[in-house]
């Protein structure tokens, strides 16, 4: 963890991207927007295949990748957040190439998929830290819209995140640091911690608490708004998870929605318990509220140049090839963001990406993007002849 449309907006500049700042002349390129999981991903599978042909741009607008299955664990335990926080370039590399190794190795499915697999370039990824905010029929606009990057095939991987602005804000690994840092505060002097969420992240975060030894005093409560925990997944690991609670501990409330007062729960913990109240009454007792309840998809650069492919959750329509679900021919979206059906999780998003990278293998293969090298221009193809070349389907 793209698009031929027609309107579209001209932005002031255009970057060159390149190692130490150097131009990236000679090559169209691809760009995929976040570089969590999925993202990351979608970048190895896509440059694994047409890295010959084509740049391979991340724009990811955190400093650093955020391994997000070590988040719960940054509450209980003090010291270790920086192990959180993973640079995308790596100490002593100034190749972008270096943090995804996995690219560089045989066992990638991509790789396999290549006749006589060599290792890539070391200049065949490139990284932007910026943020995107909007979209163009071929180009991203980043920042304040003073700057855009140019592409061929755009990849949305963007996933859920805080609603309105603050979703398409990025962290440097400082800032990352020191909000866990209050987080391990506000628990440190919590007693009474009421977690609202009982899927995968407050399952995690509640065990997490109640095994660590200077958490383990604490009163944890998991509030859940459906019948069985983890309900996105099988139900037998609601069984598993209740077990372990009750063997841990851990209070678990089922079936009750929790009342979000309009400015929020305190951010820090209280000096007394106060109520935290169910939707149709009812209520529990904490000094600390943890949400755990998800982000909310971050679709929104796409809105001004494909509404129709935004459903009303704020999820990205796609086809079975991973295109967004208009008549743009050249923008796919996967991951969290994206509505495919299957289960918002990393190991589907990593299916998904191989499939993305087929079909855009597909379409440089079959000609639907024409790059002249001599004028440095490109041109499209009429793309409803080459509907037969989009067959692949995502399977987990």
């Amino acid at each position: 963890m793209v698009h031929i449309p027609s309107a579209s907006r001209t932005f002031s500049r255009t970057l060159a991207i390149g190692p130490q700042g150097s131009d990236m002349a000679g090559k169209p390129s691809i760009v995929v927007v976040g570089g969590s999981y999925v993202g990351n991903a979608a970048v190895e599978e896509i440059t694994a295949l047409v890295h010959k042909t084509h740049n391979v741009i991340l724009v990811e607008k955190n400093s650093h990748f955020r391994h997000l299955f070590a988040f719960p664990r940054i509450h209980a335990v003090i010291g270790f957040e920086p192990k959180a926080f993973v640079p995308y370039t790596r100490p002593g590399s100034s190749s972008a190439a270096s943090f995804f190794a996995a690219v560089n190795g045989p066992s990638s499915s991509a790789n396999e998929a290549v006749e006589g697999y060599e290792p890539l370039p070391s200049d065949s990824i490139k990284i932007v830290n910026d943020i995107v905010t909007s979209i163009s029929s071929d180009a991203v606009a980043l920042g304040d819209g003073n700057k855009s990057l140019p592409f061929d095939f755009l990849v949305l991987a963007t996933g859920t995140g805080p609603k309105g602005p603050r979703g398409l804000l990025g962290q440097d690994k400082k800032h990352g640091v020191e909000i866990s840092r209050l987080h391990q505060e506000n628990v440190k002097k919590a007693k009474r911690i009421v977690i609202v969420g009982g899927g995968a992240y407050g399952i995690q975060l509640a065990t997490d608490l109640k095994t660590h030894g200077p958490t383990q005093s604490k009163h944890v409560t998991i509030v859940h708004s459906r019948p069985r925990l983890l309900n996105r997944f099988h139900e037998g690991l609601h069984d598993i998870s209740a077990d372990k609670c009750k063997e841990l501990g851990i209070d678990v409330i089922l079936g009750k929605r929790v009342v979000v007062p309009q400015d929020g729960f305190p951010p820090k913990t209280a000096d007394e318990p106060f109520e935290i109240e169910f939707v149709g009454g009812g209520s529990v007792h904490g000094d600390l509220v943890i949400q755990c309840t998800g982000g909310v998809p971050l679709s929104s650069p796409l809105k001004d140049l494909a509404p129709s492919a935004i459903n009303e959750y704020g999820y990205i329509r796609v086809k079975p090839t991973l295109q967004i679900d208009t008549s743009i021919s050249n923008i796919f979206a996967l991951g969290d963001v994206a509505d495919t059906g299957a289960h918002k999780a990393a190991r589907p998003g990593r299916a998904q990406a191989a499939i993305v990278a087929q079909n855009i293998d597909k379409l440089i293969r079959v000609g639907l993007v024409r790059w002249d090298s001599q004028t440095g221009r490109k041109s499209w193809l009429n793309t409803n002849l080459m509907v037969q070349v989009f067959t692949s389907v995502w399977v987990w």
